[in-house]
């Protein structure tokens, strides 16, 4: 076995389940990584100083509780704020 990633959540003992495919006896090392479960900040790595500022806003804005639109519901506050016309 050369390398294995796996994501796991930490129980109440505190004790992580390794997968079945690790041999018993195999020494391992353990990164942690807290994950937010947005795919996309967990992932995404900047490369310019304004990416990493609105990666920064996005993550206070999620964390204060904001809630993130889909495409759908942009075009419609977008739509609502025009007052109701549309690009189309």
């Amino acid at each position: 076995m050369n390398s294995l990633t796996f994501e796991t959540r930490v129980n109440a003992e505190h004790l992580v389940a390794v997968p079945y495919e690790v041999p018993v006896g195999t020494l391992v090392r353990i990164h942690v990584e807290p994950l937010t479960g947005d795919t996309l900040v967990d992932n995404y790595q900047p490369r310019t100083e304004i990416g990493r500022l609105a990666l920064a806003a996005r993550r206070a804005y999620v964390e204060a509780g904001g809630k993130l639109l889909t495409a759908d519901e942009i075009n419609e506050e977008v739509r609502r704020r025009r007052g109701g016309v549309s690009d189309e």
